[in-house]
């Protein structure tokens, strides 16, 4: 084994990494963007306004809140006055794992802006043209803050196992000077980042190349792997939003908005295997004269781009009291930069002779390994492009008393598209085509006025699968969330003819679905990890100061 550190940075300029459909998991392929990751940087929780919050987001036909920015921009051109406001949210992230021996530290806290805008009458009139309102400002649209932490039972299967089937898949050799190389002549970090997994494990002690192919040559037959995972994710994504409001007879309000969206992400993988044996099954010291007792990878990824889009609305009002609402949003075409870096150490203790002569301390040998820092950035970033997503709503207002408001939305993510990456995955576009479903969202909310001065308010959601229960790999390479569903309520109180102060909270429970920590098939026989699910429950608090003149 060899102590080696190397980092730099590799800017990617025409390299191809074919990545084999039959390696999946949270460990593997994370040195290219999966069609996984691309789905969940598609998927989107709108904050909004304490208000829309707690009458769960069903505000397709309804308006004057700052919140039309994220659904219909028609509702702009219902402001009577100008309003200025900021929405601070709260939001708790606890992830729950199943079938995993124990989990830990799976909070996330976060305290951010969900929603800070402006609106301003720029023309009033007499005629059919009553008024037009220009607004301006930004909205969280999806939080990507979460911990997942889990500890795997006793299992056949190394990750070990599973670079061993990388590397054979890659009829991988070694060369005079002892380096690892492809069937091209590169080695070690030259070679396809899809193959870095390998090379560490190589340096790393983890495998060997022997008569038969790639092997773990310091894990024992019968040995006994416990495996620790956690993955944090930080980050989140949102719209910069330039809304114009006509409001024409106080019958017809039309909206649009230029929408610039952005997306900071940054994922931590660290993984951790000990490996054991039952009592008295040792292997032997003369076959195994190195025996692998533990390893740690970590691996960080980060996403950073921005994309830009606009939605196009209109809310008729047919009679005095209701209210129907229309809105699309066009896909979101994006940008990003992507980076990675991952690092491999491990222990191995000297049961009898010493080979290879290793540098021995307290009888164990030790070797640390570094990848370059992979970077697509410049010219060579990935593009995508979000599906379309359609809304309809309808209220009705029960005099100064009550409203009731209802809302269906569509989006089509079977036209989720990956247009450009420096990389040839050209199937993941089919991976959308055959495994996507077009989702369905129902919203529900209802306010009460009591008091002129004091509203309650409470709300819920649904959305269906995003995954056909057929769905291919595609599911494993990292959780994603496929159902969820959520319940709200809330409090509003106008403090003054220019003030008002609202509150909210929102309990959304989201399914995601299962997963593997690593899972390879090149060879005919799989090497994986134990299956995973995984419910992420989110309690999301909201606080709204509004200032209307």
């Amino acid at each position: 084994m060899k102590r080696v550190v190397l980092i730099f940075t590799l800017l990617l300029a025409s390299i191809t990494m074919v990545q084999a459909q039959n390696t999946s998991g949270i460990l593997l392929n994370r040195d290219i963007l999966p069609a996984s990751t691309i789905l969940s940087l598609s998927q989107r929780e709108v904050a909004g306004t304490a208000r829309s919050m707690a009458m769960g987001g069903a505000f397709t036909s309804l308006g004057a809140d700052m919140a039309s920015l994220g659904y219909n921009p028609a509702g702009f051109g219902m402001y009577q006055r100008n309003e200025i406001s900021v929405s601070l949210g709260l939001g708790i992230a606890h992830a729950k794992n199943y079938n995993a021996y124990s989990t830990t530290n799976n909070n996330a806290v976060r305290v951010a802006i969900n929603n800070v805008g402006a609106s301003f009458k720029v023309y009033e009139g007499t005629g059919k043209l009553v008024a037009i309102n220009f607004a301006f400002g930004y909205n969280k649209m999806a939080d990507y803050n979460y911990d997942i932490s889990y500890q795997g039972p006793a299992t056949i299967s190394s990750l070990a196992d599973a670079f061993a089937d990388i590397a054979n898949g890659g009829r991988l050799g070694i060369n005079a000077e002892n380096k690892i190389t492809d069937t091209n002549g590169y080695y070690d970090y030259d070679m396809n980042p899809y193959y870095w997994g390998a090379v560490m494990g190589y340096k790393g002690g983890l495998i060997n190349l022997g008569a038969n192919g790639w092997y773990p040559d310091e894990i024992g037959g019968n040995a006994e792997m416990s495996q620790y995972t956690n993955l944090s994710s930080r980050g989140s994504a949102g719209e910069f939003s330039f809304a114009f409001g006509f409001n024409i007879n106080n019958i017809v309000y039309l909206g649009a908005s230029l929408d610039i969206q952005s997306i900071s992400r940054k994922q931590t993988i660290y993984y951790d295997e000990y490996i054991g044996y039952p009592e008295g099954q040792q292997p032997d010291a003369a076959t195994y004269p190195y025996q692998l007792q533990q390893f740690e990878f970590g691996q960080s990824m980060q996403i950073n781009g921005s994309g830009v889009g606009a939605k196009f609305g209109i809310v008729v009002r047919p009679i005095e009291a209701l209210r129907i609402g229309f809105a699309v949003h066009t896909p979101t075409y994006y940008s990003v930069a992507y980076r990675y870096s991952a690092a491999l150490s491990s222990a191995a203790l000297s049961a009898g002779s010493n080979p290879n002569n290793w540098e021995v301390e307290s009888g164990y040998v030790y070797a640390n390994e570094s990848t370059p820092i992979l970077q697509d950035g410049g010219e060579h970033r990935w593009t995508f492009t979000t599906p379309t997503r359609l809304l309809v709503g309808a209220s009705y207002t029960i005099g100064p008393y009550a409203v009731v408001s209802v809302d269906y939305q569509y989006d089509a993510y079977r036209a989720l598209k990956l247009n450009y990456t420096p990389t040839n995955t050209g199937y993941t576009n089919d991976y959308f085509r055959n495994n996507l479903k077009s989702v369905h969202t129902i919203r529900a909310g209802v306010e009460a006025k009591p008091t002129p001065w004091l509203s309650l308010r409470v709300g819920g959601g649904y959305s269906s699968k995003v995954l056909n229960n057929n769905y291919d790999f595609i599911s494993f390479s990292e959780p994603m969330a496929n159902t969820s569903w959520y319940a709200s309520a809330g409090v509003g109180f106008r403090l003054s003819d220019v003030t008002s102060i609202d509150v909210a909270y929102q309990y959304r429970k989201s399914q995601y679905s299962d997963y593997y920590s690593f899972y390879t098939n090149l060879s005919g026989a799989p090497n994986k990890s134990p299956l995973y699910g995984l419910d992420m429950l989110k309690h999301n608090i909201a606080l709204t100061f509004a200032f209307r003149f």
